[in-house]
């Protein structure tokens, strides 16, 4: 069985598509949330996911769109999450946002063998905080992850790919598909294929992106900052 794992699309279509040119259908597709936020494409990447997805939880961008709550964006990046959000909304029809609203903050799924927990952020507010798990204590860890009885862990929110086993479960982060933050511009995701995980990186090119970023309305400063984003992967 094969399953694939990707994260914060970020209303990237291109991105998107390109994980969809290089993937041959799975036997499921985990998101893992924000659909939208940061990018010019919100509505079309939301259709996408909705239509191939098999799994989907909430992310921070999904819920503050969806109920004008405020973004766990850390700090250098919130002020280009309220610069986007305007536009974000006005791209999405009231059902699409009614969607986004009801997605659920967690999910557990078993398929193949395993139990898998998905989430955006930390397990216990996913959407409030993130969960570096490639740099905590192991002690620290075991104790956020004390009441999650699953097999594999999926997290999202870092932008930063990343895989740890901790015990006999496995906790995966497949960074950001579509604005990725690990210092290079590639989209990534994971893949679980009959119990093994490996993070995968697609070379696809950004431009057509950063070209539509800067179309929408929002301050130029703001739009070159995205476009770097995209263009340096951090």
């Amino acid at each position: 069985m094969r399953i694939l794992i990707f994260s914060d699309v970020h209303a990237n279509l291109e991105a998107l598509s390109a994980l969809h040119a290089c993937e041959q259908p799975p036997d499921a597709l985990f998101f893992l949330g924000d659909l939208v936020g940061y990018g010019p494409d919100p509505a079309p990447c939301l259709g996408w996911t909705r239509a191939y997805a098999t799994t989907i939880v909430r992310g921070d961008h999904d819920h503050a769109t969806a109920t004008g709550a405020d973004f766990a964006a850390r700090e250098e990046y919130r002020d280009l999450a309220i610069a986007t959000r305007e536009h974000t909304v006005r791209q999405l029809r009231p059902a699409e946002i009614a969607f986004l609203a009801a997605l659920p903050t967690t999910a557990r799924v078993n398929l193949g063998g395993a139990r898998f927990f998905l989430a955006h952020g930390a397990p216990r507010k996913p959407l409030t905080r993130a969960l570096d798990f490639s740099t905590m204590a192991e002690d620290k860890l075991r104790a956020e992850l004390e009441s999650i009885d699953a097999d594999v862990i999926l997290l999202g929110h870092t932008h930063v790919p990343a895989i740890r086993r901790v015990g006999d479960r496995y906790l995966v982060n497949p960074g950001s598909l579509g604005q990725p933050r690990h210092g290079l511009p590639s989209a990534t995701y994971a893949v679980w294929e009959d119990g093994h995980l490996q993070i995968k990186h697609i070379d696809y090119d950004p431009k057509p992106t950063q070209n539509k970023i800067g179309l929408m309305p929002i301050e130029p400063e703001s739009a070159e900052r995205l476009k770097e984003i995209l263009g340096k992967g951090m």
